[in-house]
């Protein structure tokens, strides 16, 4: 049995990976990566755009080397989009600490259910920056990868983008409602 590689089993793969490390981490470092990426989205969107159209365009102010084509402001945000993901995930100031459950197996599937909507999330945004998408603006690039001809993943997470991106705070929203068991913390003077 020879297994190609696709788009379909970077997706399956990559899912399982982010999955797997939101069980390891649990489910307010889930909720703290999620976060991150909705930042992340719009900084190397906007970054991307910045470099797009002073570097790379034909009405630029700096002169670029040819090696610089349009390809590049692709690797550029995908690049720059897990860079902030990890550096707000790793050395942001804030922290998530969302209550906790009383069953062991809602939590379970409470973490299992963030660390499939991250994912979702993540995986969803880079199929997209490959494919020319923008997020911040209303233009498509003309320098993507048609990844949707050969795999029904890839075009079913690009074409349903939004609900990728409005699940995870939906999600977020719902289980701030529904209650958890708060820890109750005591306070003893000296």
């Amino acid at each position: 049995m020879q297994i190609l590689p696709t788009w379909d089993l970077f997706i399956i793969v990559f899912f399982a990976i982010i999955l797997a490390y939101s069980f390891i981490v649990g489910r307010n470092s889930t909720l703290k990566i999620i976060i991150a990426t909705y930042i992340a989205i719009l900084t190397a969107d906007g970054f991307g755009n910045i470099l797009d159209r002073f570097v790379l365009s034909d009405a630029r102010l700096l002169e670029t080397p040819t090696a610089l084509g349009p390809e590049s402001l692709v690797i550029f945000k995908i690049l720059f989009f897990v860079l902030v993901i990890l550096l707000i995930t790793v050395r942001g100031s804030f922290f998530v600490a969302m209550d906790r459950e009383r069953s062991l197996i809602l939590n379970l599937a409470t973490t299992g259910a963030f660390g499939f909507l991250s994912a979702g999330l993540i995986i969803s945004t880079i199929l997209v920056y490959i494919s020319g998408g923008v997020f911040v603006g209303n233009a498509t690039s003309a320098i993507g990868v048609d990844i949707t001809a050969d795999s029904l993943l890839a075009k079913m997470m690009t074409e349903n983008y939004n609900i990728w991106f409005s699940l995870p705070a939906i999600a977020f929203l719902v289980m701030s409602f529904v209650g958890g068991e708060k820890d109750e913390v005591e306070i003893v003077e000296p």
